[in-house]
């Protein structure tokens, strides 16, 4: 008898877990939430990147949070204008990564990130696609993707907080890691993902 009640005991114990694993089974980091296309025909609100880096506070989210829905400001559509400083087109995800600054010779780490999905997620991604691709030479990019000169673009997106780079510190506070060069603060964490449209600033 002990020995079953052992045996419940640890199926239930378990089985929580094992649910949670079966119901999370994204390929990467929130990945829905990523090529997600719900939130196209919602109005975009203005915003700067100075703004993003100084008043956005960051959300709690981290690695561990594989299958997060979106809550808070990532309900929200946005519309920036920034200078494309870095452009990566082969990212392991699929996503075209674009590292943006406020002004075109703000420091390149005072940038944020957008990133468009792969063109099977959604004809607004290919759209999207095509139009940075007009605005922004992809034949000329360096190394690493630096754009020289940088660009000027006009970015509509959801707002994404991307938690897998919150990376707790040795002492002191959470601090940003390993997300391009976009780790001034967990501020530079926001990132406009995905994007539905790119198009020259009015």
């Amino acid at each position: 008898m002990a020995r079953l009640v052992v045996i419940v005991m640890s199926w239930l114990l378990l089985a929580p877990s094992a649910g949670r694993a079966q119901a999370c089974a994204e390929p990467h980091y929130r990945w829905s939430e990523k090529v997600d296309t719900a939130l196209q025909a919602r109005p975009a609100v203005p915003v700067d990147i100075a703004a993003i880096l100084t008043a956005w506070a960051p959300l709690s989210l981290t690695s561990r949070d594989m299958c997060a829905p979106r809550r808070g400001r990532e309900d929200s559509v946005f519309v920036l204008v920034g200078w494309v400083r870095r452009l990566k087109l082969h990212e392991s995800d699929g996503d075209w990564h674009v590292e943006l600054t406020e002004a075109r010779a703000s420091p390149v780490d005072s940038c944020i990130i957008v990133e468009i999905p792969a063109e099977r997620y959604g004809v607004i991604y290919r759209q999207a696609r095509a139009a940075l691709a007009s605005l922004v030479d992809t034949t000329q990019l360096g190394p690493s993707g630096d754009l020289r000169p940088p660009a000027r673009v006009q970015i509509t997106g959801a707002a994404f907080f991307d938690g897998f780079h919150q990376r707790a510190a040795p002492s002191g506070p959470p601090a940003a890691s390993q997300h391009g060069r976009c780790n001034s603060s967990l501020r530079a964490l926001w990132e406009l993902h995905p994007v539905y449209g790119v198009t020259a600033p009015g």
